[in-house]
């Protein structure tokens, strides 16, 4: 049978035999090269998953047992074995983030060594080639340096777990729930839906409002005439009746507190109640309490306390 031109199949398979004869050495150069890189690759995977198991499953029982014991010494049980599950899962997103960032770079660098490989297996000088590309990255590297702190300061958010998605912090200008932790910029989202983008490398603090539990407070000003056993009696009772409402009692984790008077001044005595919540549930239980403050304080009679700054105007003026 022939193909064109008087070529038969006979012919094409000589031609691709003899194709293969002529370049067996570079061929199986060729293949050395492509076994070793999916050997590294496969090694460097598997090294990576290790390294993420162990991240994922932390410390062995019997270590850090005694530090963590003083941690939580001041706490209920129920806020122990709800701190250990948010750990665990703070510790599982840290972990599958940290494996797709260290997957791309393993990915990269095979790819990139083993182009270099097989081109100097061709004889082709890389010499102008890499020159020309270090003159690009010095030029490059002038209007790239924000980049690379971006990537650096992502890397230790990352590996310090400084926060994770679904926490609410404040990063300075940007306030808000993380939806998302790159390698080179987090996004937030504000309370009025506002959605921020903040570079990493520009993140010069971190206020996590929502690490592993979080603590509701309310802070009142009552008359200084106001009997001051009489007040906390009643902020606590308020409190207690705030936090036993069955859309509030679930993510409370301990009792409230209100551990006396912060501070006295001419027209006022300031006195706080403190609760331990569920993570990020801390402003459902302060609108719960004021709420609760305000009957009770009512009931009771309780005056609160008046600014100085009012002013007063006479009648009919």
């Amino acid at each position: 049978m022939r193909y064109g031109l008087g070529t038969t199949l006979s012919d094409w398979w000589d031609a691709i035999a003899s194709w293969f004869d002529r370049h067996e050495d570079a061929l199986a150069e060729l293949g050395i090269t492509l076994v070793v890189a999916i050997g590294i690759w496969v090694l460097g995977r598997l090294f990576i998953r290790l390294a993420i198991r162990g991240l994922r499953e932390g410390l062995p029982k019997g270590e850090g047992r005694l530090p963590r014991f003083l941690r939580r010494s001041h706490r209920t049980s129920a806020a122990s074995v709800l701190e250990d599950r948010l750990e665990d899962e703070r510790r599982q997103r840290r972990a599958n983030t940290i494996g797709t960032a260290l997957r791309s770079v393993l990915s990269a660098f095979v790819i990139i060594t083993t182009g270099i490989v097989i081109l100097t297996q061709r004889e082709i000088d890389l010499g102008p080639i890499l020159a020309g590309a270090g003159l690009i990255g010095v030029a490059l590297g002038f209007g790239a340096q924000s980049l690379v702190k971006d990537l650096l300061g992502g890397m230790f958010i990352l590996a310090e777990d400084q926060y994770g998605v679904g926490d609410w912090v404040n990063l300075g200008e940007a306030e808000g729930t993380v939806e998302e932790v790159g390698l080179r910029t987090t996004r937030l989202r504000g309370l009025d839906g506002t959605v921020w983008f903040v570079p990493n490398g520009e993140i010069r603090r971190v206020g996590n409002q929502s690490r592993l539990w979080s603590r509701a407070m309310v802070e009142i000003r009552v008359d200084p005439k106001v009997d001051v056993e009489v007040a906390k009696a009643t902020l606590l009772s308020a409190a207690e009746a705030a936090i036993t409402r069955e859309d509030i009692a679930p993510v409370v984790l301990g009792t409230a507190d209100v551990p006396g008077v912060e501070s006295i001044a001419r027209d006022a005595i300031v006195l706080r109640v403190f609760v331990q919540v569920r993570p990020g549930r801390q402003w459902d239980v302060q609108r719960a309490i004021r709420a609760e403050i305000h009957r009770e304080f009512t009931k009771a009679k309780i005056r609160l306390a008046v600014s100085e700054n009012r002013i007063y105007m006479p009648d009919g003026e």
